[in-house]
């Protein structure tokens, strides 16, 4: 018996196992630890991934729907493309094509792409904003099984679902809100011939810069420059129309001038008086745009329009100017009497740049104009884009054209 003690009491006594013990029982703690941190970076990138996967579904969705170019079935459609474009797996792109792994890879690859689109939901909801106007919300939402690393599964053999939802509105049958003032070049070199033959008529008299200030007949008829300035700007009201019939967020006038600046139109809803003041202009007279371009900064500058919009449907609008001439100026007449045109282009410019720094956008289109007139032109414009050069009558409503598509852009936004 006392043997039989002795030799417990040595193995108690003896600690040569005790880190054999301990690693059996620490590791797998360890390989736990080590695959939640693994897992947990999976997850977050995961999560990431899909959030933003959602995000562009939804913005996707509601610019095809803004722009009126999907039914809201195609617009549904887009958004599971691009929630799964967006999670697809670019690493089976590095095997060779037409290889057994290959295969395997497009077989798993669709079956993941199959699997999210079963997790997403896409809501569409038409609405009707305070203003009017008719819009749509877009939810998307997808679910994501995450499986858990071997090392996690050790002491858990549930995997997790991701879930993430993007939102966004798109509004359709609304412009941005919009005051706009159109600074137009009456001159007497308006009333010469372009080369677009009017056809309503077998001859007329036409005026051009070989014969002028007299008139001569001509057969065939030629339309003048003026008159193609009034079809561009006609167009251009149309096109604010269209997206305005209600006249509640468009606000429009006119200023026209030769050697001086003409009685002003007034900001006023709408653009039946700006179309109006446009259709009675004649071609006559010299050239100085200053006190014209002045007058039509000083109608945006203030906070007249700003208030104006905000009480009608408390949009807050963006300010336009449209400045258009076809030669350069030639007159300036100061306190003194003395006659500088450099000094006309000196005073419009000063405007221009002040109207670029309180956020007024100016559209500038120089028709067949001289290389002084197009450079003061160029250096109005807000950037390149906003100036239009143009040579023949079609370029010329071609150029306000663009500025009414540039003017009246729908409006998508991301809500969440």
């Amino acid at each position: 018996m006392r043997r039989f003690f002795g030799m417990i009491g040595r193995c108690l006594e003896d600690r040569g196992g005790n880190i054999a013990l301990m690693a059996a029982v620490a590791l797998p703690v360890v390989l736990f630890g080590a695959g939640v941190a693994i897992d947990t970076t999976n997850i977050v990138l995961q999560k990431n991934r899909l959030q933003a996967a959602v995000d562009s579904g939804a913005l996707a969705a509601a610019s095809g729907l803004a722009n009126k170019h999907m039914t809201v079935d195609e617009a549904r459609e887009t958004a599971h493309d691009y929630v799964v474009m967006a999670m697809r797996n670019t690493s089976s792109s590095a095997i060779e094509v037409g290889t057994p792994a290959a295969a395997e890879a497009l077989v798993k690859q669709a079956a993941a792409d199959k699997l999210l689109v079963d997790n997403t939901s896409v809501t569409i909801e038409p609405k009707t904003l305070q203003t009017g106007a008719k819009g749509y919300d877009i939810s998307v939402k997808s679910n994501l099984p995450i499986d858990l690393n071997a090392m996690t599964r050790l002491v858990s053999s549930n995997g997790i679902s991701l879930s993430a939802t993007g939102k966004s509105e798109g509004v359709s049958d609304t412009k941005n809100a919009l005051s706009m003032v159109l600074v137009l070049d009456r001159s007497g070199s308006m009333a010469w011939k372009t080369d677009t033959k009017d056809t309503s008529t077998n001859g007329c008299y036409i005026y051009e810069e070989a014969y002028w200030p007299y008139a001569k007949w001509s057969t065939p008829c030629y339309v003048s420059k003026i008159a193609t300035l009034k079809k561009a700007v006609n167009s251009l009201l149309t096109q604010l129309k269209t997206a305005d019939p209600t006249s509640i967020y468009v606000r429009t006038s006119a200023i026209s001038y030769n050697d001086a600046q003409d009685a002003a139109g007034v900001l006023a809803w709408g653009t039946a008086g700006t179309g109006t003041y446009v259709n009675t202009l004649l071609a006559e007279g010299g050239t100085d745009s200053s006190d014209a371009f002045t007058s039509a900064y000083r109608d945006l500058s203030g906070n007249t329009e700003t208030k104006a919009h905000a009480q009608k449907t408390g949009a807050t609008p963006t300010k336009y100017i449209v400045f258009m001439t076809d030669g350069e100026n030639n007159f300036y007449q100061n306190r003194t009497g003395d006659s500088q045109a450099t000094r006309s282009d000196a005073a419009t410019k000063f405007y221009c740049d002040k109207a670029r720094d309180d956020g007024i956008k100016v559209f500038t289109v120089a028709f067949k104009a001289p290389k002084r007139g197009q450079d003061l032109l160029q250096g109005c414009a807000t950037d390149p884009t906003y100036y239009f050069q143009a040579e023949k009558s079609e370029d010329l409503v071609a150029a306000f054209k663009t500025i009414g598509d540039k003017a009246s852009n729908l409006m998508v936004r991301l809500t969440q």
